[in-house]
């Protein structure tokens, strides 16, 4: 999951995919490839949790179920995959300060895992900053790139946007191919971790921040502010949409790309016993007792309204858990949204389940043996839900 980070008009009609699921464009590859627990479980390694029955949080109508197909697994000839990687950068210098210290480029190590260095006292982002976090990072673009049939965004930016900002950037990827693709703009990444690539286009810059202190930005100064994979971890959303509203050129555009992080079902396949969703129900009230909200994403549209952003557009999407759909797009989103939550169990857990839940370290890894093991049933066809919400600042004729 991205880590998050900060300092600091085009037209009102939206560009979207057909709700019957996304147009049969050739895929980028991965560049590597509540219910609520009725008491924390005990600090044992048999430890396992015990769970309430409870309504999934309602979700509004939106695109069409996914057929379903074989559940097979996928050849290499299942799929033509090409890359849109560029890596011909020169060396025009880095993208990040040099000056940063040891301590923030070292990170801290917490049971085998590496978190953010920086602000490590006042920040609790629960997500690590390894290497292996890294490729999910890059996977999930990949994911996105699949199911936005291959759009970067869905707010009509124009085509010639002089300023983005890009908060909790990640590993930059998605930043990048934007300064590709709007050479007019400066693209500007937001991470607590300096893990961005060194060379990137000329147009692209990194800093090293926390987005949920004040912005030393200039008012009314970005075109275009995206943010994705990040507002789970939000202490106070109110308050970075405000700030986003201020910073918002008039007729600029806030989009938010985030997962609602429960799993649902549209035929009654996902059936008990299923542990993954036990394994759901337990990360979303550990990270809630971290001060986060892994379903926060059903909020954002009207949170956007309350702070002053008109023309807000709510586009529903799934991701498809595992193989199970019949076409060949959801079913490689799946494939590699199985993957990404399966290479990440541990760091997705590790915060939320030892810090939030109270969990032993040895129970977290007996009770994950199962969890892993359900990602890949295929006779359950289960996705998780996937909002792209934009909205407008008015103009100060409006």
């Amino acid at each position: 999951m991205s880590t998050q980070h900060s300092s600091p008009g085009g037209s009102k009609s939206l560009e979207s995919p057909s709700s019957q699921g996304p147009p049969k464009t050739t895929p980028s590859s991965p560049p590597h490839s509540p219910r609520s627990p009725l008491e924390n479980p005990p600090r044992s390694v048999t430890a396992s949790p015990v769970t309430e029955a409870a309504q999934a949080p309602p979700l509004e109508s939106g695109s069409s179920p996914i057929e379903v197909g074989d559940g097979l697994e996928p050849t290499e000839e299942d799929f033509e995959i090409e890359s849109d990687a560029d890596t011909g950068y020169g060396d025009d210098g880095s993208s990040i300060d040099a000056s940063l210290s040891s301590s923030v480029k070292a990170g801290v190590i917490e049971n085998g895992l590496r978190y953010h260095g920086f602000r490590r006292d006042r920040t609790y982002y629960p997500f690590p900053n390894d290497e292996n976090e890294q490729n999910r990072d890059d996977m999930k673009h990949a994911i996105m790139g699949i199911l936005m049939s291959g759009k970067l965004h869905f707010a009509p930016i124009g085509e010639n946007p002089q300023s983005i900002l890009d908060l909790g950037t990640g590993s930059g990827i998605w930043a990048i191919e934007m300064g590709d693709k709007y050479p007019s703009a400066q693209v500007q990444g937001i991470d607590l971790s300096p893990i961005q690539p060194p060379f990137v286009p000329p147009n692209v810059k990194f800093v090293i921040d926390d987005i949920e202190d004040d912005w030393l930005y200039p008012l009314d100064h970005f075109d275009y502010i995206h943010c994705r994979h990040v507002t789970q971890t939000i202490k106070n959303r109110p308050r970075l949409m405000d700030q986003a509203f201020k910073h918002t050129k008039p007729g600029g555009y806030l989009e938010f790309q985030e997962v609602v992080f429960y799993t649902f079902c549209d035929d009654d396949s996902m059936t008990d016993p299923y542990p993954f969703r036990v394994f759901m129900d337990n990360l979303n009230v550990g990270l809630a007792k971290l001060g986060g909200d892994n379903l926060n994403a059903l909020k954002l549209a009207d949170e956007m309204r309350q702070a002053g952003f008109v023309d807000v557009q709510d586009v529903a999407l799934k991701i498809p858990l595992g193989v199970w759909p019949k076409s060949k797009e959801f079913k490689l989103a799946g494939l590699y949204w199985r993957e990404n939550i399966s290479d990440g169990i541990k760091s997705i857990a590790n915060r939320a389940f030892i810090s939030g839940l109270g969990w032993s370290v040895e129970a977290l890894e007996v009770f994950l043996v199962d969890v892993r093991k359900s990602l890949y049933d295929a006779s359950k066809h289960v996705y998780f839900p996937l909002r792209i919400i934009t909205g407008r600042k008015p103009l100060e004729s409006e």
